[in-house]
C-alpha cells in the first residue's frame, strides 16, 4: 500500500473507535509507556492532539515524564505554513495558544527551543510500519523537523493499531521513530 491509502484507511479505524474504547486503549498505551526505561530528559517536544480526529491524548504521556523528570521543560510545535517547516516553541503555564490553519492548537510567541536541545520528541502519526516509519497528515514538517534533532534523541509515536506490513513509498526524507507504543506492545526500531 501507498501513505495515502494507508492514510485513509487507519483515519477511518480510528474514527470507527467508540469514546469507551479510547479510553481502554489510551489506559494500556499508558501502562506501556511507563515500562519504557529513557534517559533523564530536559526537553520534550510534545504536541496538543486533535481529540476531534480521536488521536491519543499525549498528555497522558506527558505528565509520566514530568513525575520522573522534574525539572523538564514541554514545548509543542508552531507551523509556519509559508516555509513548510516548524519549530519547537517552550509552553508556558499562563502562556496563549491559537487554532493554526490544520486546525491544530499551538503557542502564540514564546521562547524556541532549537531542535539539538530536545531529548525526547512525540511524534504524531496515522500508521506506522514495523521497521519505524510513519504515516502522517501528509504534509513532511516533521520529518523536515527530525532531521534537524540530535542523532540520540528519542522518537516516540503512540497508536491504537498494530504496525503496517510495509509501504511502498517511504522515501530518503522519512525519519523513523525509536519507539512507537501501542495497546498492545512496545515496538523498539
Amino acid at each position: 500500500m501507498i501513505k495515502n491509502t494507508v492514510r485513509k484507511e487507519f483515519l477511518q479505524r480510528r474514527m470507527n473507535l467508540l469514546e469507551e474504547e479510547l479510553k481502554q486503549q489510551t489506559a494500556l498505551i499508558a501502562s506501556n509507556f511507563r515500562k519504557l526505561v529513557l534517559p533523564p530528559v530536559n526537553y520534550l517536544l510534545s504536541y496538543h492532539p486533535m481529540i476531534s480526529r480521536h488521536e491519543f491524548d499525549v498528555s497522558v504521556c506527558e505528565e509520566i515524564l514530568k513525575e520522573q523528570n522534574l525539572i523538564m521543560r514541554v514545548g509543542w510545535p508552531k507551523v509556519h505554513v509559508d516555509l513548510l517547516d516548524m519549530e519547537a516553541v517552550l509552553v508556558e503555564k499562563d502562556g496563549l495558544f491559537i487554532k493554526n490553519k490544520f486546525n491544530i492548537l499551538e503557542p502564540i510567541g514564546g521562547v524556541v527551543i532549537t531542535p539539538q536541545k530536545l531529548d525526547v520528541i512525540f511524534v504524531p502519526l496515522v500508521a506506522f510500519t514495523k521497521h519505524g516509519y510513519r504515516v502522517g497528515y501528509g504534509k513532511g514538517y516533521y520529518d523536515r523537523f527530525l532531521s534537524q534533532c540530535r542523532p540520540d534523541a528519542i522518537k516516540i509515536g503512540f497508536s491504537f493499531f498494530d504496525a503496517v506490513e510495509y509501504i511502498e513509498d517511504i522515501d530518503e526524507f522519512d525519519v523513523p521513530l525509536n519507539f512507537c507504543i501501542t495497546p498492545h506492545r512496545i515496538y523498539e526500531f
